[in-house]
């Protein structure tokens, strides 16, 4: 069975009149060579480009004419070159078949010339074809993430009580309306052994062998045990 070569253009399929003598595909690698050190050139592998086809035919002025192919969809010549260039002018690919081969991809129109020969009315042209790949722009929708929020725990301060432990960090005075200040206690361990209700500096605080410290604010201290 004779190759048959046929181009798709808006949904309507057109056999060529007349087979090219030859078709030129090309496919490129696009790898990539770098210097390493120690190991001198080296080859980085990439994802081959789109295929490009090329061929070189006439269109005849005739359909009697011996080369044009049986089943083919003649045309004046004229009307091939209109029916390329509007292809051209739509911005559309367009589908490439060659029959008996794996040659059968949507291509973009990349370079058409032609040229009238006078003695037979024939048009000569050639024909560049660049693979292309379908594509358009995906919208990804962003959801929210929903996050479990847990309402604060409260905080539990403890009651400050006669006998207990606490830190201390503040001031110590002389009684327990704040008068007569002295030392500063700094994550001091102390111990509580008066408490004055209502006062600035409610608690008296001594040392944990029960050595007398002071009166400081109710802010200074924290209950550990």
């Amino acid at each position: 069975m004779a190759i048959k070569f046929y181009l798709e253009i808006s949904g309507k399929r057109y056999m060529l009149p007349v087979n090219p003598s030859s078709i030129k595909v090309d496919v490129p690698s696009r790898n990539e060579s770098n210097e390493v050190v120690k190991l001198g050139e080296i080859t980085q592998f990439a994802v081959k480009g789109l295929k490009s086809a090329s061929f070189d035919c006439f269109f005849p002025a005739s359909k009697d004419n011996r080369f044009v192919m049986n089943g083919s969809s003649f045309l004046p010549p004229g009307d091939y070159v209109l029916l390329l260039e509007k292809a051209m002018d739509s911005q559309k690919a367009i589908r490439f078949i060659v029959t008996d081969t794996k040659i059968n991809m949507l291509v973009s129109i990349e370079s058409f010339s032609w040229s009238i020969v006078d003695a037979t009315g024939d048009i000569e042209y050639s024909l560049s074809l660049k693979e292309y790949r379908e594509y358009a722009a995906k919208y990804v929708k962003t959801v929210a993430k929903q996050v479990s929020r847990q309402p604060a725990r409260p905080t539990v301060t403890q009651e400050i009580t006669i006998g207990c432990t606490v830190i201390v960090n503040g001031r110590l005075h002389r009684d327990s309306y704040g008068s007569g200040p002295g030392l500063t206690e700094v994550n001091a361990t102390r111990k509580v052994n008066f408490i004055a209700k209502g006062r600035s500096h409610p608690y008296h605080v001594t040392l944990t062998n029960g050595g007398w410290r002071g009166w400081v604010t109710a802010g200074s201290v924290r209950r550990i045990k």
